[in-house]
Parts: C-alpha cells; sequence; structure tokens
C-alpha cells in the first residue's frame, strides 16, 4: 500500500484538502501522472532509475507518506496526525464488528 498527502498551499501545518483536489496533479500535469503509469504497470510506482523520488510502501513501523508541497515539490512525512483518531475507530470497530 502506498499512502500520499498533499499539502499545496504549504503552510506549517498540514493543510488538508477536499477528495478529489489531487486529480490535476494525477491526470493533468502534476507529479502524481507517472506515479501512476509506473504503478498501472508493475504495481510499484517508483522509477526504475536512480533518478526519481521513492515512493516508501507504507508501514505501521515507518508511516512515511509521500507528501506534495508548493516549494519543495515532493517530501516524505511521517503519518502521526491521524494515530489518536485511527486507534479510537479500530477499537469501535473491533468492538462493534459488522
Amino acid at each position: 500500500m502506498f499512502s500520499l498527502c498533499c499539502c499545496r498551499p504549504s503552510t506549517k501545518k498540514i493543510q488538508f484538502q477536499a477528495h478529489g483536489t489531487d486529480l490535476l496533479n494525477m491526470f493533468g500535469i502534476g507529479e502524481l501522472g507517472g506515479y501512476l503509469i509506473r504503478f498501472a504497470t508493475n504495481l510499484d510506482p517508483n522509477p526504475n532509475s536512480i533518478f526519481g523520488f521513492k515512493w516508501p510502501k507504507y508501514d505501521l513501523k515507518s508511516r512515511g507518506v509521500l507528501t506534495f508541497y508548493d516549494i519543495l515539490p515532493v517530501g516524505i512525512t511521517q503519518d502521526t496526525y491521524r494515530q489518536e483518531a485511527m486507534k479510537y475507530l479500530s477499537q469501535v470497530t473491533l468492538a462493534n464488528p459488522l
């Protein structure tokens, strides 16, 4: 699984955007287009060369998320900003299975 966060326009705090605002980045002239094509063809969004930014697989230990900014276009941040909420949702789901 790969995870991303779009922080445009950039601020000191992570600013969440509405669902679908990354579509122009994916299907337009943004950085996500190449990642999408590579993922669709070989299930790995990363380029095969040493050039290009490596998008790490998401795991619970490192929690690395590909992040898009205004000034530095791409970086990796740690997915800790929603940890407490996800823990709560997991507890509720386990206590009330469908």
